[in-house]
């Protein structure tokens, strides 16, 4: 299976604060406007948007989230270094794709939070639930699953709700790897 690093990292802010998945080190440094640019072209991994790396073939995508220091809204943004868009733009880009491509799966693992408390892990899951609905594959063993499975499950039309998957770092429980398909 295909997939990219940082998957997210397309584009970041060099405007927003440092993010917090920084060491103190950095975010101080970062306050010299020159090593915030450098911390610019270090922070992008990726050149292509969502949509591009879905078109060339990507179906894994290593998502780190972070609320932003200072706002009041449970907005939560991919991150790495600075701040990237919003997670919601991202996962209508994903649906968009899988919209178009019923037979497609993609798994989404977000493997790291940043400033999120367990109101933003709720929110975070409310927003993938609300994204993708029924497109969401239902919470089983990895082990056991195979697309063979899955497909004829669905064509039996035995879809299952994904059980409620946001546990918070507090918990040391991650959000499990979401699984896609239209």
């Amino acid at each position: 299976m295909t997939g990219s690093h940082d998957s997210f990292s397309y584009w970041v802010d060099k405007k927003s604060p440092v993010g917090p998945d920084q060491t103190q080190a950095v975010i101080r440094l970062a306050q010299i406007s020159l090593v915030k640019k450098l911390m610019k072209k270090w922070s992008v991994t990726q050149n292509l948007t969502f949509r591009e790396q879905l078109e060339a073939g990507i179906r894994y995508f290593d998502l780190r989230v972070s609320s932003k220091p200072g706002d009041t809204n449970q907005e939560i943004y991919f991150i790495h270094g600075l701040f990237g868009i919003k997670v919601w733009d991202g996962l209508m880009e994903i649906d968009a794709f899988l919209t178009q491509h019923p037979q497609e799966i993609i798994f989404l693992d977000f493997n790291h939070f940043y400033a999120m408390d367990e109101s933003h892990h709720k929110c975070l899951v409310l927003r993938i639930q609300e994204a993708f609905g029924n497109k969401l594959c239902p919470f089983c063993s990895v082990e056991i699953m195979t697309l063979r499975s899955h497909f004829e499950r669905e064509e039996r039309g035995h879809g299952e709700e994904m059980l409620d998957q946001s546990q918070t770092e507090t918990q040391k429980i991650k959000l499990q790897i979401l699984f896609l398909h239209a």
